[in-house]
């Protein structure tokens, strides 16, 4: 057990690299196998064919600590958890570990598919060097939280793989390790299992375990994590809280300054821009007005109506959005559309917006802004209002106006 106020686990300047030729990658495992058969250091540099999956990456880990670590595919993220667990040897920097640590990688890692849940529970018991009544009571625990009893003594090959994934969390979880490494388990399983892993990870950290977790479920990593790592071609672009994290992939993703392409000149009409601005205050703050600008550029005299809409910052959600029901006459050269927004009715948080230009007989789509190229990313403001944190941490979008009786 580590002594209270140590970390758990100590990462420094971790670099794994690989070979993009399987033939490469041989010679050079062979070659890595003679330097240790001689106690000679391996090489730290690339060679032919290689490159860095990770590279000099930093991280430390305490009692109660909840760290996601977050990235595009093929960012580095699962080879720092192999890292983290020893199933990968690092070629560059360490990894401590104090106390017990499980690993939830890769989906029926550790389960043999012949033998039935119940057997491979007590394989998994014995391992751990738990006999008897613990053992019985492991059992117990685990059955009934990955909600199997009907299957428990059927082989586990006939498991869908949400069976599988809810058997090999539950059984981690249960064996109370002082540091759990999750790898998109919680992506497998239903809704409702979901939850229930949420709640048991909250309460696993609340009472002193730690969790490192990989995932690309935004509402996961806010719900769960306190702090955030982000991983951009295998090494470290951002390390500080959770949302931070998030912000900065989004950030990553879709670059706030990437100029946006011009219209091909066969186009009528562009939108050279789409902003959302305080009317009355410095920042765009909830509940406070708000001004939307469409900045056009046309070579013709055209008859349009303009709609916008607010999105959230990963462009998965509509949030909200309304039309002009007017026509608007715009002539050659550029010009402006806007319109106030009297009262902003999104909580704290980053957003996305787009927009669009219909022309105003036939409604086709003239131009549009935020769908083929980036949309405008916007920033509201917290007010440090109690009860508005209390909705952020519920995941809500939006505030309404309510009549209590």
């Amino acid at each position: 057990m580590s002594v209270a106020g140590e970390p758990l686990l100590v990462a420094r300047g971790l670099s794994k690299r690989f070979a993009r030729d399987v033939r490469q990658a041989r010679a050079h495992a062979l070659h890595d196998i003679g330097r240790e058969l001689l106690a000679r250091a391996p090489s730290g540099e690339l060679r032919p064919g290689e490159f860095w999956a990770l590279e000099d990456v930093d991280l430390e880990v305490r009692r109660g600590d909840a760290v996601a670590v977050l990235g595009a595919n093929g960012a580095g993220k699962t080879t720092l958890l192999r890292l983290l667990a020893g199933l990968l040897k690092p070629d560059r920097g360490d990894v401590r570990v104090r106390g017990r640590l499980e690993a939830m990688i890769e989906l029926g890692t550790g389960i043999e598919p012949m033998l039935t849940g119940r057997e491979n529970l007590l394989v998994v018991a014995a391992i751990h060097r738990i006999t008897g009544a613990a053992a019985r009571r492991l059992l117990d625990d685990v059955v009934a939280f990955a909600d199997l009893e009907e299957v428990i003594d059927a082989p586990v090959q006939t498991y869908s793989s949400g069976m599988r994934a809810r058997l090999a969390y539950s059984l981690s979880a249960h064996l109370r390790p002082d540091v759990l490494l999750v790898d998109e388990v919680l992506a497998v399983g239903d809704l409702a299992f979901q939850q229930r892993c949420v709640n048991h990870m909250r309460s696993y950290i609340a009472e002193g375990g730690a969790v490192v977790l990989v995932s690309h479920s935004v509402f996961h990593v806010q719900t769960i994590c306190e702090r955030g790592l982000l991983l951009v071609g295998g090494r470290v672009a951002y390390s500080g809280t959770a949302v931070g994290a998030v912000e900065q992939l989004f950030e990553h993703r879709f670059p706030p300054h990437q100029p946006v392409p011009s219209a091909p000149k066969t186009d009528p009409i562009a939108i050279e821009d789409v902003t959302i601005e305080p009317v009355d205050e410095a920042e765009l703050r909830p509940e406070r007005p708000a001004r939307i600008r469409l900045r056009y550029r046309t070579d013709r005299p055209l008859d349009v109506r303009w709609a916008f809409s607010i999105w959230t910052s990963d462009q998965w959600v509509c949030v909200t959005g309304d039309a002009d029901p007017r026509k608007h006459q715009l002539g050659p050269g550029s010009g402006e559309l806007s319109c106030t927004v009297p009262r902003l009715p999104l909580l704290p948080g980053r957003y996305s917006i787009r927009a669009g230009l219909v022309d105003a007989q036939s409604r086709d789509v003239l131009a549009h802004r935020g769908w083929d190229d980036l949309p405008s990313f916007f920033h509201v403001r917290g007010t440090g209002d109690a009860t508005v944190h209390v909705r952020m941490s519920m995941q809500q979008l939006t505030s309404i106006d309510v009549e209590w009786p």
